[in-house]
């Protein structure tokens, strides 16, 4: 192997912070910092004690190797070490050799990027002659995937990549016109792999060997396909079970090979690697071509090249990297090209976040970034200035006039604005939160922190919940309050249609005792919704109690938002007083025609509330309409009661602003208003109304428990009115929501700090950007209880948002609720960039937030 390098890299551990509103002369960070190579061993420590699959690591700076190593097992069962020459099975990564062997090819002239696929593969005759293998190696082809209805048909044997091509030309259909869109295709690939064996009249592994593997000494390198060729050093992918590992290493599309099927060593990949940066296989303008964003049909560009995504990192500059996942394996390759820097993470453990730990070893060659000439805006409500801030590991470490260190990453922060991330007071990120790790919806709007455990409703305990977080974590750190209704359904079961007794009450108190124990922030209500609906006053101030205890918080979704508005603000400042614990109106609203342009008595109200000694807050989303269901216009829960559904059409909100984003029982009726529902029906409004909840109360009662995490139905309705919006948002103790969930159908949910900044800030003037940025950030974490967030000071977590306040807007609507907004630069989430130039960057560094001691 070539000569092991040393790491060159002098950024220190200490460095000189200064603040100022007009900056101040900061040092470059100097001194010695901890061996780089000793701290990735430390990173993967856990996985080279006790019997446990592990990883392969490679770190490469100019050429040569500054760090490999392995870690864990390859076999268990013979407890045969994982080493820099063990062969995992690469996944997707395999994508950029496919891509290779047709650039070689292309290089030759046996064939051009542009020739339609059918030239090569007949068998497609029936998805056009538009398709070409330029298509194919962008995922803009629109081949469909077959994985799901091949491996059922294949069941008794292992098909290979002319059997899979012969059930794709007889199956699918194309998902879209070709070029009009990315949209990842392992088919593509595989098809691919089809046009170099007939390009070539080579196999497909025959032709990788000799022209990859064997010209570049891979000699740990194979494709599998149905030779079943022997794998010298190979790991067995395993797979968590039951505390510990079980092989899960077969598979009945094992044999289909292009997208897949390669198996590859550390040690090999940082000669593959090598290669990339010499003409040793191909052209330096073919490699140029490969790693330049696709160009679509409609002008746009998407990044992805030849089996590589594309992108930037904050200030290192370009980035090229692959993932690869499978059966007991997780893989991930990165290259940034400007800085001659390669980091391989290859595992044969299947949920192993590859990705976030090549990212870690990143963040320990670059402890530090400089984001230069910003504007600063800090969270405090002060002027906005220009400085450099200095990011060190998980913390901001000075801000000023500061100078960058040798090999420090520099972004450019020049025109923009650099502000504490966004913290969210009111989410519903914990629906589903594994399923959708990078967040999107949360980071593509600058949000860092997000508050669930929502309207009464968490998961519980919530030390489980926080436990499973830790183990994977999510792109944003979270805190959740404990549900009381979670709570009353744990106690109480199906029988909570009326008032909690005393022993019922002790049994909830016990419950959210042990959730304050695990970190809870406090108790969170949802008085609107069974089965908040039916507990009494005396029942919450007795739980508010418990989470008082050592600083915990009240917060709520009031019992009324319209018909019994003025009652239910009552009773929740009775809650703040009587139980002597800071309480919070979630998403706080006018929501009844007859309260329209009664802010400021609103506002007078909380203000006499605070002055009397009750600690009362309040967050708001920027929207006239709210989401829910239908049942809660219902109040006393008569779904029969005409008069409750005509106040409802009559008073809260018109039919024609009624719209039905879900409708389980007729699918075919969601997107649709109410209006239109009754005019499809031939009924009124009023009748439309309770036939619908009808029809999803008996569908939810036939499904029985096992419907409980099915949405029925669900209601958008424009109830407020812009007026009252922008007075209720000036208040000094307001901070913003979304309210919404990370794959929700209200826009608020992608669209609502962005509209707030383009909004409210820009074009309205209804608050200043220092001021709508202090309730987004150290407001909001003043409201929730947070520390070391929300403010853009030395010391302080790094949670920062980079946006461009000239153009920085929301972009979702009713029609395309998950439509990202634009002007969101750089997200960076303690320290790690989680968002850039629109898209996730595939970090999970997101933490559980505990609320803090209240001392």
């Amino acid at each position: 192997m070539r000569h092991r390098g040393t790491w060159r890299f002098a950024l220190s551990l200490s460095i000189v912070a200064c603040f100022a509103s007009a900056g101040c002369g900061g040092a470059a960070p100097t001194g010695p910092r901890p061996d780089p190579a000793a701290q990735i061993d430390a990173l993967f420590a856990p996985f080279a004690t006790g019997a446990s699959p592990g990883a392969a690591v490679v770190v490469l700076r100019d050429g040569e190797v500054l760090h490999e190593a392995g870690y864990g097992y390859a076999d268990l069962e013979r407890l045969l070490p994982i080493t820099p020459q063990t062969a995992f099975r690469l996944a997707s990564v395999s994508k950029q050799f496919t891509a290779m062997a047709v650039m070689i090819l292309a290089d030759r002239g046996q064939l051009a990027y542009d020739d339609p696929v059918v030239k090569f593969l007949p068998e497609l005759t029936r998805f056009g002659d538009r398709i070409t293998l330029r298509h194919l190696l962008t995922h803009t082809g629109g081949l469909p995937d077959y994985y799901d209805v091949l491996e059922e048909a294949a069941t008794d044997h292992m098909p290979d990549t002319e059997e899979a091509m012969e059930f794709l030309a007889g199956w699918g259909e194309p998902l879209f016109p070709a070029g009009a869109r990315y949209e990842y295709s392992n088919p593509g690939y595989e098809m691919l792999a089809l046009v170099v064996e007939r390009a070539s009249g080579q196999r497909f592994g025959q032709f990788v060997e000799d022209n990859i593997f064997v010209p570049l000494g891979m000699s740990d390198s194979v494709i599998r396909d149905s030779s079943e060729p022997e794998i010298p050093n190979r790991a067995l992918g395993y797979t968590r079970a039951d505390g510990g590992f079980t092989l899960d290493d077969d598979h009945n599309l094992n044999h289909i090979i292009g997208s897949g099927g390669m198996y590859s060593s550390v040690e090999d990949l940082a000669r593959w690697d090598e290669a990339l940066y010499t003409d040793t296989l191909v052209r330096r303008g073919t490699l140029e071509e490969a790693w330049s964003p696709v160009r679509l049909a409609d002008g746009d560009e998407f990044p992805y090249g030849f089996g590589w995504r594309l992108g930037d990192y904050g200030g290192l500059g370009r980035r090229v990297c692959h993932s690869g996942h499978w059966l007991g394996f997780s893989n991930f390759i990165v290259r940034y090209p400007e800085r001659r820097l390669t980091v391989i993470v290859l595992s044969n453990i299947e949920d192993f976040e590859s990705e976030e730990y090549a990212g870690r070893i990143v963040d320990l060659i670059y402890p530090s970034t400089l984001i230069a000439g910003a504007t600063v805006v800090d969270g405090t409500g002060r002027p906005g200035f220009t400085a450099d801030v200095r990011i060190e590991d998980d913390r901001i470490a000075a801000v000023g006039d500061l100078e960058p260190g040798p090999d420090e990453p520099v972004v450019d922060g020049r025109g923009l604005v650099l502000a504490p991330g966004f913290i969210d007071t009111h989410s519903h990120a914990d629906t589903d939160p594994f399923a959708h790790r990078d967040a999107v919806a949360a980071v593509s709007q600058g949000i860092t922190t997000t508050v669930v455990g929502q309207d009464g409703e968490s998961r519980l305990p919530l030390g489980e919940f926080y436990a499973r977080l830790e183990t994977e974590p999510t792109a944003i750190n979270m805190a959740s309050y404990t549900g009381h209704g979670s709570l009353r359904m744990q106690v109480m079961g199906d029988d909570f249609a009326r008032a909690a007794s005393p022993t019922e009450i002790a049994g909830m108190e016990a419950l959210l005792a042990d959730d304050m124990e695990a970190g809870s922030l406090g108790l969170s209500t949802g008085l609107e919704y069974d089965p908040g609906i039916y507990s009494t006053t005396e029942e919450v101030v007795a739980l508010a109690r418990v989470a008082a205890v050592d600083g915990g918080r009240y917060m709520s979704h009031i019992r009324s938002e319209d018909r019994r508005f003025w009652e239910a603000i009552q009773e929740i400042l009775t809650i703040g007083r009587e139980a002597a614990l800071p309480v919070q109106i979630s998403h706080i609203k006018l929501a009844l025609r007859s309260l329209h342009g009664q802010a400021d008595r609103l506002l007078s109200t909380l203000d006499e509330a605070r002055a009397a000694g009750i600690d009362v807050t309040a967050d708001i989303y920027p929207y006239t309409y709210w989401q829910s269901t239908l049942t809660v216009m219902f109040p006393d829960r008569d779904f029969e009661d005409r008069r409750a559904a005509l106040f409802a059409v009559e008073e809260l909100a018109a039919p024609e602003d009624m719209l039905i984003p879900v409708f389980a029982p007729d699918p075919s009726l969601a997107g649709k208003t109410l209006a239109e529902i009754a005019a499809l029906r031939g009924t009124d409004p009023a009748a439309t109304l309770m036939d619908l909840i009808r029809e999803a109360e008996a569908l939810r009662k036939s499904l029985g428990p096992d419907g409980g995490e099915v949405e029925i139905e669900s209601v958008i309705a424009t109830s407020m009115q812009e007026a009252d919006i922008e007075r209720l948002m000036t208040w000094p103790f307001m901070s913003f929501c979304t309210d919404g969930e990370l794959d929700g159908t209200h826009p608020r949910g992608f669209g609502s700090f962005p509209r707030v900044l383009g909004r409210d800030v820009r074009e309205l003037k209804v608050l200043t950007l220092e001021d709508a940025i202090r309730k987004m950030t150290s407001q909001a974490a003043a409201n929730v209880g947070l520390r070391e967030r929300g403010r853009l000071e030395p010391g302080s977590f790094a949670d920062l948002v980079l946006f461009d306040p000239e153009t920085v807007l929301d972009r979702a609507t009713a029609e395309a609720p998950q439509a990202t907004s634009v002007g969101i630069e750089t997200v960076w989430v303690n320290g790690a960039i989680v968002y850039e130039d629109g898209r996730p960057s595939g970090r999970t560094p997101g933490r559980v937030l505990r609320r803090p001691p209240s001392s």
